[in-house]
């Protein structure tokens, strides 16, 4: 069985247009200007954000492959003994679980796969993919265009099933760390005692190699940032041009976070027709489009506590850039 299903209702595509308008319309407010990068991420986002995950600049991809080919078999041994299923939020195309499903596929394990995003096409895609290379084996595949914890709870409802959540790639990373507590704390809510997530996190690292990963020489991370300006003009009628801006990359160590920015490089107003506003900008002046937080083991090991997880097992890259942490659930 492969299904596709969008749960997204018209009043959600609406509500999703207002909080995008709402979103620019605050950041760009700001005396820093500030944008958040989900703001990037339709179709074409999507599809730049892939590239960057293929180049070996990007370590954190790098890394959370040679993670999952490398110890496949330690995450398939978590759950393979008793019904399971996998659920993955955020799952994009899917390929690194495709790794982990093929393993436990070899250990000829039947188990259900539910990927959630939010992006159409990437479930579409994802499901298209797994039929094609999947579809002599038991995997069911249910594809989920929904809101993480809305879905969730509907799945994790059958206690006889152990699930195993993935939260892959550096998403939580990007999160500020009062939004990483709420963020747990719902997961935990949503999900049964003994149940296991892993949870990726980019590691505290030399910031020679961070400022290469988000500054690669192909430009795809400037590529990425500049579409940010496409998809004002296009969602809000807006006037950027896309040649009078430029990205850059810094680590700020006091956060301990990769800052992202694009910045004016002359003086200009910007009109945004859907919001009735023109922006000034200086020249020079930045907007921030995104925060990517680096972190210590000690500081995981406190979140999974906090936040009612114990640690079960790190999994390392061979150079300790990047763990994916698995821990299981206390009730």
């Amino acid at each position: 069985m492969f299904e596709y299903k969008n749960l997204k209702t018209e009043s959600d595509s609406v509500s999703t247009e207002n909080n995008f308008a709402q979103t620019v319309l605050e950041g760009l407010c700001l005396k820093q200007k500030c944008l958040p990068s989900w703001l990037i991420f339709d179709s074409r986002g999507s599809e730049i954000f892939k590239e960057i995950t293929e180049s070996p600049e990007y370590l954190p991809a790098a890394c959370e492959f040679e993670i999952f080919h490398t110890h496949k078999q330690t995450i398939t041994q978590l759950v393979f003994k008793k019904p399971f299923q996998i659920i993955e939020l955020g799952s994009g195309d899917g390929e690194k679980t495709k790794i982990l499903i093929e393993n436990i596929l070899n250990n000829q394990t039947d188990f259900h796969y539910y990927p959630i995003d939010i992006s159409k096409g990437a479930i579409k895609n994802l499901v298209n993919n797994f039929k094609f290379n999947f579809a002599n084996t038991s995997l069911k595949v249910t594809g989920l265009v929904a809101d993480y914890f809305e879905e969730l709870e509907n799945i994790t409802t059958r206690e006889s099933h152990r699930n195993l959540v993935l939260f892959l790639g550096i998403t939580l990373n990007n999160m500020d760390p009062p939004n990483v507590k709420i963020f747990l704390q719902k997961l935990h809510q949503a999900l049964n005692d003994k149940d296991y997530v892993l949870i990726g996190f980019d590691l505290i690292k030399n910031p020679k190699l961070l400022y290469d990963a988000y500054n690669d020489s192909k430009g795809l991370f400037e590529k990425f940032n500049l579409h940010l300006l496409d998809r004002i003009n296009q969602m809000l009628d807006g006037n950027f041009n896309k040649e009078l801006f430029i990205h850059q990359s810094h680590y700020n160590p006091k956060t301990r976070a990769i800052e992202s920015y694009l910045y004016s490089t002359q003086n200009q107003t910007i009109s945004i027709n859907r919001l009735n506003r023109e922006f000034k900008f200086k020249a020079w002046e930045g907007i921030k489009t995104e925060q990517s937080f680096k972190y210590t083991i000690e500081e995981i090991k406190t979140l999974a506590e906090e936040n009612g997880f114990k640690i079960h097992k790190h999994l390392y890259d061979s150079n300790k850039y990047f763990v994916d942490s698995i821990w299981s659930v206390k009730k």
